[in-house]
């Protein structure tokens, strides 16, 4: 009966310290960070040679819509933060 009780005790105490953890920050180590970005820049270059060859039309960072200017935002938003983690 004990073992029983101090189990459910365990669990309670277990879930309600889970419950409680209120973390918002993801951390990714800095090389699978610049791989995002390679893998960001291959994808607007090919986007880039579509758009030249006139097989679709992706957007442009300059006029702020399509998935080129959210790709760029992306983009420049993983430097800021590879270089503010340099500060630090």
């Amino acid at each position: 009966m004990k073992k029983l009780t101090l189990s459910v005790a365990a669990l309670s105490i277990a879930l309600t310290t889970f419950g409680q953890v209120n973390t918002t920050d993801v951390v990714l180590p800095e090389y699978e960070v610049r791989e995002m970005i390679n893998t960001i820049d291959d994808i607007l270059e090919w986007q880039q040679q579509d758009m030249e060859d006139g097989d679709t039309n992706m957007g442009s960072y300059e006029e702020g819509w399509g998935s080129n200017y959210w790709l760029t935002v992306m983009r420049e938003e993983l430097i800021i933060a590879i270089n503010s983690s340099r500060l630090k």
